[in-house]
């Protein structure tokens, strides 16, 4: 038995912490493994470097409840314990949610997640625009075959707020096209100006990869 450990881990990004760029959250949880005392394995050569990689860098300002993170350390570590001991070093609005051990070998997660998942709440001020919305997205040109699915659903909270459920692809499978958040938001606060709509609020859900023809999250695969 080898007295390593790989784990997968998600954390997330949100309030304050949105507005900080991919190598900074990076540089944070480095910081947080740290001072937590685990032990973090690194590549050989020259210039090691730590055996840690995340999934897709999200854009400054996007709060995010799904971020990704594998990890290899040079102890061996229950998954749990470890989730337990990084949050005790990490901020609040860092904490990581979930974790598993890897059993075995994995793709690489910016390699093998191919969607990401968004919510958008929007205030429609009682109007009933949930079809125009839906058909104005998906007919644009700027967006076409970008999006791999998309709903409206009721927010729960409000009457006037409904929820914009979209996933959105991040690589090519057949003849798609990646999905670009700033220009989906760029355009759907044009639409919503267009509509006398208000879009509240936003944050990326969750991340996919495509397994047997389903999609599922990074730690349903390991």
């Amino acid at each position: 038995m080898t007295d390593d450990t790989k784990i997968r881990f998600k954390f997330n990004k949100i309030n304050e912490y949105k507005y900080l760029s991919h190598l900074e959250i990076v540089r944070l949880v480095m910081m947080a493994v740290s001072r937590a005392e685990i032990n973090i394995r690194y590549s050989e050569g020259f210039s090691p470097n730590p055996k840690i990689n995340f999934s897709f860098p999200v854009p400054v300002g996007l709060a995010s409840i799904a971020e990704y993170s594998d990890i290899d350390l040079l102890e061996q570590m229950d998954a749990s314990k470890f989730k337990k001991t990084l949050n005790l070093a990490l901020a609040e609005n860092m904490r990581v949610t979930d974790a598993k051990n890897i059993l075995g070998k994995v793709p690489s997660l910016m390699g093998d997640i191919g969607f990401c998942s968004y919510v958008f709440a929007v205030n429609t001020k009682g109007k009933k625009y949930e079809s125009e919305i839906k058909n104005d997205i998906m007919s644009s040109l700027e967006l076409s075959g970008s999006i791999h699915s998309l709903e409206l659903v009721p927010n729960g909270t409000s009457g006037d707020i409904v929820n914009l459920n979209l996933i959105g692809y991040t690589k090519i499978y057949t003849n798609n096209k990646i999905f670009k958040f700033n220009d989906f938001l760029k355009y759907f606060k044009y639409l919503s100006n267009k509509m006398d709509i208000v879009v509240e609020d936003y944050f990326k859900k969750e991340s996919y990869i495509l397994k047997e023809g389903m999609l599922k999250t990074p730690l349903e695969i390991v």
